[in-house]
């Protein structure tokens, strides 16, 4: 099946099955090159004068101030360089569009007419609307109405979890808070760096007035299917002072000591565990709707009592009591909108906000630190978390007693509670199948049966170079994963077979897939230091020329070639340019053209309209 089609109560236009079947990552290749060359000219230049400018007025070091993932990006516009160094980029210019003048000709899509007509039809669509599917199970087609209607029964008309605003209430409670901001950034201004004070500044008064966004997502592996609700944060203010909550609570990390990061993280601890004794089982729990089961006031409380508990072994320049601070700020005022709709969180974490992650970690860790494991851990040789799914090994005595207790107790904290799977000695936990064996442990891949396995094609337009490496990091992590060769062949076999099947040639797959062989074959050999001149340029070093890709545009060859013969000698001698990166980024997909974090008001269909005890839209 290429595609999911759910409760499409009016027929879907044809070919929408064979358009969703490409896959949502498939990247649409348009007739003619979509890199006019405005945008990489006009960076180029910024990032020339830019480099230009603070070599010839050279700031302070930071002192570590600067902090990449807190950084918005100023409109200030650097000013001209100097003349030797203006001629150079007149002259890349010019060279690189009478250069791309030869490319910039129509050329076959990878689209058919059809599919660009039905591109149309599907985006701003008054019967149906795309969606994702969780787990990678493909684009979804689901009638409007339901959507909507399912949107307001499972989760926004839950009146405990969600407060209903009109439109004058919503902007003027997010009015309110980012006034509340302006406050905690003067009362903690010397609490934390200069970096972080102009980060939160900055978000205030460049997303003043923007809110979040409700959307969903259909899980369709469950039975029956349902809906995942999204918040999209991304450009609000406040999602910025989430970010920096969660560039704080990660520090966190360090003392939970049930955190796990990824499947990968999980090997590297089962590795470490050896003989088992005969009566270990297997063990899982899932959360309930984690997110929004966490009562909010109880988790302030309880993550601040633990931060204060552990606050002689923090950084030294952790700022506690801001952070203490930002989490209620954040937690308690997540504002959102749904098509006509305006609502505010009353219950659980802000979904989608930066911080929510991290935030749920800590609160549950606190349980499973201060309870669980003093309580039950000479019955554990093993219990790790991520985020909402738990795994752990049981020494089993054959009573029962211990783990019915050590059931109730899980679900002893707040409101959150804990779906648990009976001991076993095989046990599926993210992308892993975990089974003991002759009292060890082995592991192999373990892939849903829903999975519908949407390699990307290979007339899909990514960037070149991209299919060696998607082979090889799907070939390294099979060969982590399974204990035995055996085991890591079938999944090379299906690898294979699996891509072939969606249009890729067996001699090419053949040699992506013996060149990650060899890659994988090649023994570890001992880190040599480098020497002062094999050192890698610092970011005041390297440049880096931005383009679209597109298959039948300029060469990245061609561009380079271009600029070692108008640039690279001036840059280097006057500006220190030691290094040139031509760095692609991916045209369009599916998704970014057919989903919508906003949710179109078809007539007749507006949101309002499925929800009960309507409110005078002010």
């Amino acid at each position: 099946m290429a595609c999911h089609d759910y409760c499409a109560i009016k027929p879907m236009p044809p070919g929408t099955k064979s358009l969703l079947g490409l896959g949502l990552k498939y990247c649409i290749k348009r007739p003619r090159p979509t890199n006019k060359l405005d945008n990489t000219i006009n960076r180029f230049k910024n990032d020339v004068r830019r480099i230009h400018f603070f070599k010839m007025n050279p700031m302070e070091e930071d002192n570590g101030q600067y902090i990449p993932g807190l950084y918005i990006k100023s409109g200030w516009d650097p000013p001209l360089a100097s003349d030797r160094i203006e001629d150079c980029i007149v002259s890349f210019e010019r060279a690189l569009r009478n250069r791309q003048a030869f490319y910039n000709k129509p050329s076959l899509s990878n689209l058919t007419p059809r599919h660009w007509t039905l591109i149309d039809e599907l985006q701003s669509n008054d019967d149906h609307i795309t969606i994702e599917a969780d787990k990678n199970l493909g684009g979804c087609i689901l009638d409007r109405s339901v959507y909507i209607r399912k949107g307001v029964q499972e989760h926004l008309g839950n009146d405990a979890v969600y407060k209903r605003l009109n439109k004058r209430q919503a902007f003027g409670a997010n009015k309110i808070l980012r006034y509340q901001v302006s406050i905690f950034l003067s009362k903690f201004q010397d609490d934390i760096s200069a970096a972080e004070y102009t980060f939160l500044r900055e978000a205030t008064f460049k997303y003043p007035d923007k809110l979040a966004r409700f959307r969903m997502s259909l899980k369709a592996h469950k039975t029956p299917w349902k809906m995942r609700p999204i918040v999209c944060c991304a450009g609000t203010f406040i999602n910025c002072l989430s970010r920096w909550l969660d560039y704080w609570l990660q520090k966190c990390r360090p003392f939970v000591t049930t955190y796990l990061k990824d499947s990968g993280q999980l090997l590297d601890v089962l590795q470490d565990i050896g003989e088992l004794p005969p009566t270990a089982k297997l063990f899982t729990a899932d959360a309930t709707s984690m997110y929004t089961n966490i009562d909010t006031n109880h988790a302030i409380d309880v993550i601040g009592k633990w931060l204060d508990s552990i606050a002689n072994e923090l950084p030294a320049n952790f700022p506690l009591k801001a952070v203490k601070a930002a989490m209620v700020l954040v937690m308690k005022n997540n504002i959102f909108e749904w098509g006509d709709l305006y609502f505010l969180q009353l219950l659980g974490t802000a979904m989608g906000t930066s911080a929510a992650c991290m935030w749920a970690t800590i609160y549950f860790a606190v349980h499973e630190m201060g309870t669980l494991q003093p309580t039950y851990g000479h019955k554990m040789l093993l219990f790790k978390r991520f985020i909402d799914d738990i795994i752990g090994i049981w020494i089993d005595d054959g009573s029962g007693d211990d783990w019915q207790d050590f059931q109730r107790e899980t679900n002893n904290f707040g409101i959150l509670r804990w779906e648990f799977e009976e001991l076993s000695e095989s046990v599926n936990f993210l992308d892993l199948t975990i089974t003991i064996k002759h009292n060890r442990i082995t592991t192999r891949t373990f892939q849903k049966a829903l999975n519908l396995y949407q390699y990307i094609p290979p007339n899909s337009a990514h960037p070149p170079g991209m299919m060696e490496g998607i082979i090889y990091g799907l070939m390294r992590n099979y060969r982590r994963q399974n204990t035995t060769t055996q085991d890591y062949n079938i999944m090379v076999i299906k690898l294979f077979r699996r891509h072939v099947a969606r249009g890729w040639s067996k001699a090419t797959m053949k040699e992506y897939i013996l060149k990650a062989a060899n890659r994988l074959n090649l023994p570890q050999t001992t880190t040599i230091q480098p020497t002062a001149a094999q050192t890698s340029p610092t970011n005041k070093e390297r440049l880096f020329i931005h383009m679209e890709y597109h298959p039948n545009d300029i060469s990245k060859k061609s561009v380079r070639a271009i600029y070692e013969q108008h640039c690279k000698s001036t840059f280097e001698s006057s500006l220190g340019i030691k290094q040139t990166t031509i760095a692609y980024s991916r045209a369009p997909n599916l998704k970014d053209t057919l989903t919508k974090a906003k949710l179109h008001q078809a007539p007749g269909k507006e949101a309002s309209k499925y929800y009960l005890g309507e409110l005078t839209n002010c």
